[in-house]
């Protein structure tokens, strides 16, 4: 996608009235401690400033292009020159008054190779549609599903802070880490010539970062991997060939780990639901000798906690099982099916479960006095303060149906 920039001279004149005349924008290192950034139980206060014009602007852009220049600090921070864009979300209170609205703050657009704490960009999501508090959590379960030794999968962070702009106070945001080059090389991941970076989405995998496209792109052809938007489909190998080829070229232990945190979420709009909202990595053929291979990472939670009864596999519609084309492949296969169950019920264990009902329970008490100040201020919606009650009741009944389908499952037939 190309941005353009408004007010070119802006930056200048913020860089100098806000900076100082003879101080330049700090460089953090790479190396600092970015995770800490990404603690959910501080709430943190991130502050931006910009010319009135600009604000109206970014604000007021549904096409989520322009970018303007604006200086940026938390709290007890020196400012930084950054560029700011409106993200793709419903605005609030209203488009046709955009306060609260999803930002994007690239930290080194304007100024080259500087980082926030480690981070190039910043991903503030405004809890449009599932909330603050039910999109936030849904981030950290995620976060804690990768925490067991020994569990391949890694998530990713995400926090909570509080957002002000020009001294005027916005609201609550959901802080998610954004998944991209950074994110790769804070992990020890990216090699240049030898990595990938794609999107998903329902049309297929978006090249983000290296080229040409990579060797499991090549190999992965059949659905649900492929789209035809993507230049057509090879047949999808049986359940015995299948079982043999896609633990080579994909991350099974991480895949299905996701796809339970999606189900125990009720997230019908991600990857292992919709064939959406996913990133992910892959890696050269002499890496992959390594023992690397393709992982997925999720995006874009504003589609969670909805029904407790919610399907683990697909969406009943009209009393029957709707499916994508992840479900219908990798989790009707007998194989791949038990150890989804048996991921479902290992992290919801009531007495060694990362997403048991007690560990839930615990993180949305330790979550009620950090966030509980801030939502009762928050000034552009109206049900954020019942929510932390509200998924302390949900989590309880999810956690308890989840384990009921995962425990009588009956494995299904194999595909021919």
């Amino acid at each position: 996608m190309i941005r353009r920039f408004v007010s070119a001279v802006t930056a200048t004149v913020l860089a100098v009235s806000i900076l100082g005349a003879s101080q330049t924008p700090e460089v953090v290192g790479a190396t600092e401690n970015w995770p800490a950034i990404f603690d959910p139980l501080v709430l943190q206060t991130l502050n931006l400033q910009l010319t009135s014009q600009d604000w109206d602007t970014i604000r007021r852009d549904t096409t989520n292009e322009i970018e303007v220049p604006a200086t940026f600090w938390a709290d007890d921070e020196t400012p930084i020159l950054v560029s700011v864009r409106r993200k793709s979300s419903r605005a609030l209170p209203s488009e046709s008054n955009p306060i609260k609205v999803g930002l994007k703050i690239d930290i080194n657009e304007l100024v080259d190779g500087q980082t926030w704490h480690g981070l190039n960009k910043l991903s503030l999501e405004n809890g449009a549609d599932a909330g603050v508090v039910e999109e936030g959590v849904a981030w950290n379960m995620h976060r804690m599903a990768s925490a067991p030794e020994g569990d391949t999968y890694d998530a990713g962070f995400a926090s909570w802070v509080r957002l002000n702009v020009n001294g005027v106070y916005i609201g609550v945001y959901v802080n998610a880490e954004q998944r991209d080059k950074q994110a790769l090389r804070q992990r020890g991941l990216w090699v240049g010539g030898d990595t990938w970076l794609y999107e998903q989405t329902t049309e297929g995998a978006l090249l983000e970062e290296g080229d040409p496209d990579s060797p499991a792109i090549g190999h992965l052809c059949y659905s649900p991997f492929r789209t035809k938007s993507q230049g057509g489909l090879c047949k999808t190998p049986n359940d015995t060939a299948l079982k043999a080829d896609l633990p080579a070229w994909l991350d099974m232990d991480a895949f299905l780990t996701q796809c339970a945190v999606e189900a125990l979420t009720d997230n019908k709009d991600g990857l292992c639901g919709h064939n959406n909202n996913a990133f992910f990595v892959d890696y050269s053929e002499a890496r992959m000798a390594t023992g690397l291979r393709r992982t997925y990472f999720p995006w874009d939670l504003d589609t969670v906690f909805q029904s407790t009864k919610g399907n683990i596999y697909g969406l009943r519609s009209n009393k029957r099982l709707v499916q994508s084309s992840y479900e219908s492949i990798i989790l009707n296969h007998a194989t791949f099916r038990a150890q989804y169950n048996a991921k479902i019920l290992g992290l919801t264990d009531p007495a060694t479960g990362a997403l048991s009902t007690s560990a839930l329970q615990a993180f949305l008490d330790q979550l009620q006095p950090v966030l509980g100040p801030a939502l009762a201020s928050e000034p552009y919606t109206s049900n954020e303060g019942g929510s932390i009650t509200r998924l302390k009741s949900w989590l309880t009944e999810r956690i308890s149906n989840a384990r009921s389908q995962a425990t009588a499952n009956t494995n299904p037939s194999p595909r021919p």
